[in-house]
């Protein structure tokens, strides 16, 4: 479907609610008809989708039938109850933020290697090899030209054009 505006342009528009396309919301296509839908009109979460093997939207299911599961191995990674020491946890979970959240990491000061920028050459690091994270607290020495705090990603469309 495509919508006339005012100044005759035509803008596709998706879903039960006949929007244009919006970046910012999640669709899922439908197997049988190809149509896009955004998961909040017809009732799919985004974090539930990969566990869809096939989707048939509101009207496909009439025809088609409802929308199938994958089979699921290892169902201990979608557990949503506490975890266990036996059970791994799926990575990005409730479960998963509340361990990281309530644990205590090391200092890097431990493990990070300070070098000044002269100091970091090939010489040494042929020396020294990389296996710990180097920080050079200072760009001096290292003879690179750094743009501006204020040069921002959009700088960078802004100089190569959006699709690269």
């Amino acid at each position: 479907v495509v919508l006339k505006g005012a100044n005759m342009a035509t803008v596709p528009v998706y879903c039960i609610c006949r929007l244009p396309y919006d970046v910012t919301r999640f669709m899922i296509e439908c197997d049988a008809c190809k149509d896009w839908f955004h998961g909040s009109c017809v009732g799919v979460e985004e974090d539930e989708a990969p566990d869809i093997d096939i989707y048939h939207c509101p009207n496909c299911e009439k025809t088609h039938g409802k929308s199938t599961l994958k089979k699921k191995r290892n169902w201990h990674k979608h557990d949503t109850g506490q975890a266990t020491e036996v059970k791994p946890v799926q990575n990005g979970s409730q479960v998963f933020i509340k361990e990281l959240r309530s644990r205590t990491f090391p200092s890097a000061e431990d493990v990070v290697i300070k070098v000044t920028g002269s100091q970091l050459t090939v010489e040494y690091l042929e020396e020294n090899g990389f296996t710990e994270p180097i920080l050079i607290p200072k760009k001096d020495g290292l003879g690179l030209s750094v743009p501006a705090p204020t040069f921002y990603v959009s700088d960078v469309e802004n100089y190569v054009g959006p699709e690269r």
